[in-house]
């Protein structure tokens, strides 16, 4: 008998979008019932599944991780005598957050963002299936192409997709050095 490893999909996705269809989000999901118990509504919400809003709460699940790690990163490297020294010259917390940890805090939120920025602009699966093929994505449209064999609009809208992309962690590396960070 040939044993196989445990099938797992990237990231999760289906597992998160199972998750929020039918546990959270549905009609007869946890949110709604919850709504409805405390008398807030009096009919479930439509627009928790299948729209822009599912979509948006599905990726911020899906890629926090991407955004959190860069981040944590960069506060480790935070000299804790800075923020004391800070604190020792009359900041407040609401200063040193912002004035020291902040700043200090940019590359891991430039490198981050550099992260999330480049997968979900392909990314077509979550958005397929938590905005019910109703929400329109350039990762949608180019899957789209290639499944009817229209390779050249495809082939361009991929190049267009990539100079967007490129564009924008051009943008962004001018804020701070990333080889520096690195």
């Amino acid at each position: 008998m040939i044993r196989r490893p445990p099938r797992s999909t990237p990231l999760y996705s289906s597992a998160a979008s199972d998750v929020y269809k039918r546990q959270l989000l549905g009609r007869n999901g946890l949110v709604n019932d919850t709504l409805i118990t405390l008398g807030l509504i009096q009919e479930p919400i439509e627009w928790l599944l299948y729209s822009s809003f599912s979509v948006i709460l599905a990726l911020v699940h899906l890629y926090t991780l991407f955004m959190i790690v860069p981040i944590f990163n960069s506060m480790l490297r935070i000299d804790k005598e800075v923020i004391e020294a800070a604190y020792d010259s009359g900041a407040n917390q609401f200063q040193i957050i912002k004035n020291v940890i902040i700043p200090l805090c940019k590359p891991g939120i430039i490198i981050g963002s550099i992260f999330v920025i480049t997968v979900v602009m392909g990314d077509f699966l979550t958005i397929g299936i938590m905005g019910g093929q109703q929400l329109a994505s350039i990762g949608k449209i180019i899957n789209t192409e290639m499944n009817y064999l229209q390779l050249p609009g495809a082939a361009a809208n991929s190049v267009i997709l990539l100079f967007i992309t490129i564009f924008i962690i051009i943008v962004m590396t001018k804020f701070i050095d990333i080889r520096k960070e690195l």
